[in-house]
């Protein structure tokens, strides 16, 4: 039998045992959360932060905020204990960076205390427990005079942005040059050479024009002017709602009435055809609504513009044709001025004018039950000439029809021209000659004779 060693661990030459090491700590922190019982407080504080430095307890010392506004108010402190105490109070000497050495107040044989009347600054307290002649703890907290800020827009007697301050990309709503944030200096106690350290109680500016949704924004500086920048300015007379808070609940607000030098305009989609509404020529309808406009410049993409000022106002609908094919399409939009100078442009819209294309089927019917069977017309595009002979097997012409927009054609229905009978069932013979709107008109037709033979069925 023998007795089992606790076993030590040599550190830096010294050999300390595990469980002593745990008994030592716990200790420590017993001795320190007895140390730390109690903490400065302030009743009537409108706010409190954390310093950023931590205090020899561990804790962040309090930094207690006072507003000034409505009412100018004073700083108090108060502290309490269980047990009598010899309570001592030093303020801050900022130009010497530490506490003061001699107490501006000493409360004996006392279980609280209190000082009000403090103004801005730091506060030291120590704790010395009876019958003791060293305080046992002590206690630091920071006292802000939030003096608050002031928030006015400049504007004119009528309550609106002044003229200088708008353009065509932004409006600028121009404070008064105090509308700036407060800070607060202090330091750390155990470090007072170290430098100071600054708190900064910033302002949050929010913006509201008209109905929409409040959104925050940020205070710009040019100079010694200060102001809020909308890059958005809208194209109605508009009403704008600003606030401004701090930190701990101080508000201001105020509002200024927005008059527009912004144009708009809105575009309805563009009319086309119902029937081939891609087919040369395409005729387009466009419906629009301008708002605080004195010109207007509409252009089609092929050449082709129109333009409308105040002495000849444009109308609310505007019709334009395309007659050449453009696979890519034509880019149409309309540009619109105000009368200060301010412009706005439409997205293009796009409008397709397919190739010419011309398709002949093999089949009929005018006894159909179905109305598209009961005619014999060749499926065309963008046909600027078109011109059809129908024969019997024998050579004899039964229909024949001459036109440009196959638009208005219902085609052959089958019956011998200039007689109204109808014709037999059985094989027909055709010619064709067409040619597109990508030809100049002067030029002779080059597509076809096409030529080829259907079916008539009854």
């Amino acid at each position: 039998m023998y007795a089992k060693r606790i076993k030590s661990v040599s550190v830096n030459g010294r050999a300390k045992n595990t469980g002593f090491r745990l008994f030592c700590m716990a200790m420590l922190i017993v001795c320190c959360m007895a140390q730390a019982i109690g903490q400065l407080t302030a009743r009537n504080a409108d706010g409190k932060v954390a310093t950023l430095y931590t205090n020899a307890y561990g804790n962040r010392d309090t930094i207690f905020v006072f507003n000034q506004t409505p009412q100018p108010k004073t700083g108090n402190l108060s502290f309490k204990k269980s047990e009598p105490n010899t309570f001592k109070w030093y303020r801050f000497d900022y130009d010497a960076r530490d506490f003061e050495k001699e107490p501006f107040a000493t409360i004996e044989d006392a279980e609280s205390t209190s000082q009000n009347n403090l103004g801005q600054g730091g506060y030291k307290l120590t704790v010395t427990p009876q019958g003791e002649t060293a305080p046992r703890d002590s206690f630091v907290s920071w006292l802000y005079m939030n003096p608050g800020f002031d928030f006015n827009l400049y504007k004119n007697d009528r309550g609106e942005v002044f003229w200088g301050y708008t353009y065509c990309d932004r409006t600028d709503f121009i404070l008064r040059p105090n509308t700036v944030q407060s800070s607060f200096t202090y330091y750390h106690p155990g470090r007072l050479q170290q430098g100071a350290i600054t708190f900064n109680n910033n302002i949050t500016f929010t913006m509201k024009p008209g109905n929409e949704t409040e959104v925050v924004t940020s205070l710009n500086t040019q100079g010694d002017m200060q102001y809020l920048r909308d890059n958005k300015p809208p194209y109605e007379d508009t009403q704008y709602y600003f606030r401004a808070y701090d930190m701990f609940g101080i508000e201001r607000k105020d509002e200024v009435k927005y008059i527009t030098i912004i144009p708009y305009v809105t575009v309805d989609k563009p009319v086309l055809p119902e029937i081939d509404p891609t087919s040369a020529p395409v005729p387009v309808e466009f419906t629009y609504k301008p708002y605080n406009v004195s010109e207007y410049v509409w252009r089609f993409g092929d050449g082709d513009s129109l333009m409308y000022d105040l002495e000849n106002l444009a109308p609310d609908t505007v019709k334009h044709t395309y007659y050449t094919p453009r696979k890519q399409g034509y880019q149409v939009t309309l540009k619109v001025t105000s009368l200060l100078g301010c412009t706005y442009t439409t997205i293009p819209e796009i409008i397709p004018v397919d190739d010419p294309w011309l398709e002949v089927g093999n089949v009929f019917s005018p006894n159909s039950t179905v109305e598209s069977h009961r005619y014999f017309k060749p499926a065309t595009v963008s046909l600027r000439g078109f011109e059809i002979w129908i024969y019997t097997r024998a050579g004899k012409r039964v229909y024949y029809y001459k036109g440009n927009d196959l638009r208005d054609w219902i085609g052959w229905d089958g019956r011998i021209e200039n007689t109204g009978r109808e014709a037999a069932s059985g094989v027909y013979f055709y010619t064709i000659k067409a040619y597109g709107w990508d030809e100049p008109p002067t030029k002779r037709p080059q597509a076809g004779p096409y030529s080829g033979f259907f079916h008539l069925y009854r």
